[in-house]
């Protein structure tokens, strides 16, 4: 048996994030009469037929129409490096890809949309790449199909979907048309089968017929032929396609306290709770084996203090410099969860931890609107788990009052990003090497992180210190730099997770 084929994605910058498998799933889909757009094999087959690459920040766009490159007005509130721009003119919105994809010889990639997601008032453009050689970045690029009209992404949506195909395999088709008499056996089954349809259909609104129950035909769905026998032995009824294995550095990957391409952390592929697609998951609570590779996670001002008691604290390399608890002293380790999944007893669980895997996002409906999501990878979500999330359609009291948690994190966490931002405006942040041991400073994953620095800080104006003693910054601020008494502690733990490593490394097998 043949090898797998490889493709790679070289990371050029850490914005590159990691490509994702495509979801089988579409909101439209999901919206359909009991859901029987599913029922469609081809369908199905094709959203899942390759990797997605997801927008790393919300934005919206609109065309006046004109063909210069500033006729399109983007809005965000991510930084630019984040945001899609107008490059071409003539309504061309362009997202630039952070990566290099490779393909083995004679392959290329067809880049495209994500398919069967229409969005109104834009279209993907679609191109096929020379992947197997070109050491060239590639743009992915939507047509306005209306001037003055607005346009949204929300982050994590996917803007690009991706899968190889063989050069040189079209060229080579020898295409014909014939008289579907002159292949007796097919004209017969399709004969045969043109009837049964028409019969069926006939039957379908037959109050308690057979054809009413089945409700539709599921020949090929099974992949079975005429003769009620396989039609191929290698059918599909699913696709599957396997992860991305990131073995990027440290240093490449994303921003610390950011989840893969910008998205929040621990968080892979958020979709709009839906009761349809999601209608028989419950969730295992309890389990937070989703955070043991995480190191920094991000903290509402409420947190500090609670989170001093137990853990480090710090401020994010890019702006928003945003506090973040250190949870681990090395890239892809968190010290505090165990192997079963279990948080270290007595210790503060940060609330950007409890949430998961629920998130607010916004309704594509109505922008004023939240509405719960979920991330569709997370393994705690799973029909066999006890908490459902849906009971006769409806959500349960879990998803409402998740719903109401996830609001009130993602405001903290809003209201935490003003909050460091105005502390690195005040002239408050220093670099953490200043004032962390040279042996966590010098780790590439606290590479420019920050801390408050005390001497600023007692120069601050009174007035300042006032206001922010009256809105509970100063007790942030204060917590913050008492955090840093845990920094031998984090340590300790680091150089007894070694110990143990090196010590079943160590251990003969048995």
């Amino acid at each position: 048996m043949a090898g797998k084929m490889k493709l790679s994605y070289f990371a050029t910058d850490p914005l590159s994030g990691v490509p994702q498998p495509a979801s089988p799933t579409r909101p439209w889909m999901d919206e359909t009469a009991q859901a029987f757009a599913y029922r469609c094999l081809p369908l199905n087959i094709a959203n899942a037929h390759g990797w997605e690459l997801l927008s790393p920040a919300a934005f919206s766009a609109c065309w006046n129409g004109g063909a210069e490159p500033g006729a399109i007005d983007i809005r965000s509130d991510a930084e630019p490096l984040l945001q899609p721009t107008s490059l071409f003119g003539h309504g061309v919105l362009t997202f630039h890809l952070h990566g290099i994809f490779r393909t083995e010889p004679g392959w290329n990639l067809f880049v495209t949309g994500p398919v069967n997601r229409p969005k109104d008032g834009i279209a993907a453009l679609s191109g096929v790449i020379e992947t197997d050689w070109a050491p060239y970045t590639f743009t992915m690029n939507w047509k306005f199909t209306r001037a003055r009209h607005w346009v949204s992404f929300e982050a994590g949506e996917p803007f690009c979907f991706l899968f190889p195909v063989q050069r040189g395999v079209l060229d080579g088709v020898a295409a014909e048309v014939r008289d579907i008499a002159d292949d007796p056996s097919l004209k017969a089954d399709y004969e045969r089968w043109s009837r049964e349809r028409t019969s069926f259909g006939d039957r379908l609104n037959v109050t308690g017929s057979p054809e009413q129950k089945e409700r539709w035909q599921k020949r090929y769905y099974r992949g079975m032929n005429m003769q009620d026998r396989p039609g191929a032995p290698d059918h599909q009824i699913k696709l599957r396609l396997p992860e991305f294995a990131d073995r990027r550095s440290p240093a490449m990957r994303s921003t610390p306290g950011a989840g893969p391409l910008g998205l929040p952390p621990f968080f892979r592929k958020i979709a709009p709770l839906s009761r349809l697609a999601h209608a028989e998951l419950g969730l295992q609570e309890g389990d937070y084996g989703f955070a043991a590779s995480t190191p920094l996670v991000p903290l509402g001002i409420s947190e500090l203090a609670p989170a001093a008691r137990h853990y480090p604290i710090v401020f994010a390399a890019m702006n928003p410099p945003r506090p973040l608890c250190v949870l681990g002293a090395m890239a892809d380790s968190n010290l505090h969860v165990d192997a079963s999944g279990h948080w270290r007893a007595g210790a503060y669980i940060p609330a950007a931890a409890r949430r998961y895997p629920f998130i607010t996002i916004v309704s594509k409906d109505n922008a004023d609107t939240l509405i719960l999501g979920i991330d569709e990878t997370a393994t705690q979500l799973s029909p066999s788990a006890p908490s459902k999330l849906f009971d006769r359609g409806e959500m349960t009291a879990l998803c409402r009052e998740r719903l109401e948690f996830c609001s009130r994190v993602s405001a903290a966490l809003r209201q935490a990003d003003d909050f460091g931002t105005t502390l690195s405006q005040s002239g408050l942040l220093m670099p953490l090497r200043n004032a962390a041991p040279a042996r966590i400073a010098t780790r590439s994953c606290m590479e420019g992180l920050r801390t408050i620095d005390p001497a600023r800080l007692a120069s601050l104006l009174d007035a300042t210190r006032e206001a922010w003693r009256a809105n509970g910054w100063l007790a942030a601020i204060e917590a913050q730099i008492a955090s840093s008494r845990h920094w031998n502690g984090l340590l300790n733990l680091d150089d007894a997770m070694s110990a143990r490593m090196a010590g079943e490394t160590a251990s003969p097998a048995g």
